[in-house]
């Protein structure tokens, strides 16, 4: 029986107290005998985002009922929620909205996957609450084994020697076991270089329908986060970290990898100079050719971006021209439709590098993968009709791929079992939309979209995934055929993490119900009404976020976006619906 971490769930459109029609819940609206200090009495304006926060949190676990959560409340502290700690606010421009995260301690010790999230009107009344939290028991708090004890342990379990300074950054954290319930202090040891050893008893995937998108590993060193338990140095649960005035600009021409000629902007390399670089500096986006470097080595970041003799590129540059052009296209979906300040949300540059290889891996040149992996995006090639032809040409893998990295800087979803699933099917969705969004006939019409991710990389040439009819490529359309891990079985290379990639298609197959579904012959919603539910509802979860829970936040989203529509009933509805059709139903 699964024993997870309790959830908690707010929205102002479904509460009693403040009825329809109301976006937003003040702070007067709360019982009395639950009010502020003198210095937080309902006269004074909260001074902060995270103090209105703390406020609502703190009336909305005083008012739950279940003794966990009502625990978290220490009535005797003057500050609200003293448990809770700041994480980061973020803007959510579609809506009008803000959130505040906060991760859980308990004794000062970070509680693993449990936060919560609160939306805050402009006026910092309450819109929101999304959280999972709960109260530590039963375990002792003091640990028996040391830091540098536990890194041992790990390294006899991973068969690899672990350097100490790996370890460095490892802290103390209370982990709840989800299928037993039972509490553990744990070493949390992140991004250590070690995989961990394959069950012998798990069932091996087969090497022919990989579900990635490179069709075999991936060619960067291991990294996964580890818990070890501080009292026994059992390895307590562990997964992947790889699925992160202007200048002038020029406008420059090339062909692409699809041998269509476009157009994108670059930089000359000095204001009286002919020759111009893959550098677009009003989206910070810019393209490096490794020439063939083996990615084993670690090789460096070109000193500059590829270059032309002139603004035109002609067909020498190809894969350069695939990659700059389709990262583009991603800064812009994420900047205009999304209002996104690039894939961390501050601006960060968009680095591509091409003509990646991995002789471990792949003999070179070729390298069928195109990966996210240290804030950059990689691209290996394969030899199609005569020539290299780089993986950059797959705008849907590429708005993949970034997307990881959006989710990275946002829910960060742990990458296994069902929040990983998730991490997967939210970047497939991205890369999905953003693909039909420029190459569609009619990006608004999704009758004319191409539900297939990963055209022709797939098993017999077909595709990775299929939106319309995930049973196409071998994935479930339903949870009636959900892939569980067995009793005792952890995530693993040879399990798919938990069947990431397996199961994602339930989710895929959800959100290609919302974009399809239709009312008296209309469809209920636009593509940017989809991309806006979606991004938003990803970007409010939790680490450990369910399926269930995922539904529950595009509601809550889809509550405050439609707050003004006289249709917003229906639309919702229609939300629950296209989940429903896939047995995804919140309680």
């Amino acid at each position: 029986m699964s024993a997870t971490l309790e959830s908690l769930h707010y929205h102002v459109a479904d509460d009693p107290v403040t009825g329809e029609g109301v976006s937003a819940r003040s702070r007067e609206s709360f019982p009395a005998g639950a009010a502020a200090p003198e210095f937080e009495a309902p006269t004074v304006s909260f001074t902060s985002n995270e103090a209105a926060a703390r406020f609502y949190l703190d009336q909305i676990l005083r008012s739950d009922g279940r003794p966990a959560l009502e625990s978290l409340v220490e009535p005797e502290r003057a500050e609200r929620v003293p448990s809770l700690i700041l994480e980061n606010e973020q803007d959510l421009r579609r809506l009008g909205t803000r959130q505040v995260r906060f991760a859980q301690t308990a004794r000062s010790i970070p509680v693993f996957g449990a936060g919560a999230v609160v939306e805050l009107s402009e006026s910092r009344e309450l819109v929101s609450v999304n959280a999972r939290l709960d109260e530590v028991s039963g375990v002792d708090p003091v640990e028996s084994l040391s830091r540098s004890e536990a890194l041992e342990r790990l390294a006899r379990y991973t068969g690899v020697a672990i350097s100490p300074e790996a370890g460095v950054g490892g802290r103390l954290n209370f982990y709840k076991d989800e299928d037993t319930g039972s509490w553990h202090l744990a070493w949390f040891f992140p991004e250590i270089p070690a995989e961990p050893p394959e069950p012998t008893d798990s069932t091996d995937l087969d090497p022919e329908a990989s579900e990635g998108h490179g069709l075999g590993p991936r060619p960067i060193p291991p990294s996964f986060n580890y818990l070890v338990d501080a009292h026994d140095g059992e390895i307590l649960y562990y997964y992947s970290v790889v699925p992160m005035a202007l200048p002038r600009p020029t406008r420059c021409k090339g062909t692409d990898e699809n041998e269509v000629e476009q157009t994108f902007l670059g930089r000359l390399a000095s204001p009286d100079a002919t020759t111009c670089h893959l550098h677009d500096p009003l989206r910070e986006v810019r393209t490096y050719d490794l020439e063939f470097a083996d990615l084993d080595s670690n090789p460096p970041v070109p000193d500059l971006p590829v270059a032309a003799a002139s603004s035109d590129f002609g067909t020498a540059h190809r894969a350069a021209v695939s990659a700059h052009l389709n990262a583009s296209r991603v800064q812009d979906f994420y900047k205009v439709v999304l209002q996104r300040d690039g894939i961390d949300d501050q601006g960060m540059d968009l680095v591509s590098l091409v003509n990646a290889t991995a002789a471990s891996m792949e003999t070179p040149p070729g390298l069928l993968n195109a990966f996210w992996w240290q804030r950059k995006m990689w691209y290996g090639q394969i030899r199609r009709g005569g020539r290299l032809v780089s993986l950059s040409r797959f705008l849907d893998i590429i708005g993949h791929e970034l997307t990881h990295g959006v989710i990275e800087s946002t829910s960060n979803l742990v990458y296994a079992t069902q929040s990983g699933a998730l991490n997967e099917s939210f970047a497939d969705i991205a890369g999905i939309i953003i693909n039909n969004w420029f190459t569609a006939p009619d990006g608004e019409d999704v009758g004319t979209w191409n539900w297939e991710l990963g055209a022709g990389l797939g098993r017999n040439g077909g595709p990775l995934r299929d939106f319309a009819n995930p049973t196409r490529t071998g994935h479930p359309k339903h949870m009636n055929n959900f892939r569980a891990l067995g009793p005792g079985e952890r995530p693993s290379r040879s399990n798919d993490q938990g069947w990431v990639h397996v199961n994602s298609n339930i989710h895929n197959k959800a959100v290609h119900n919302l974009l399809t579904i239709s009312k008296n012959g209309e469809r209920v919603f636009s593509v940017q009404d989809v991309a806006v539910l979606t991004y938003l509802a990803m970007a409010r979860l939790t680490q450990r976020a369910t399926f269930v829970e995922a539904l529950q936040s595009i509601v809550d989203v889809a509550q405050t976006y439609f707050g003004g529509d006289p249709d917003r009933k229906d639309r919702i509805d229609a939300i629950r619906e296209a989940y429903r059709l896939v047995g995804i139903s919140s309680p």
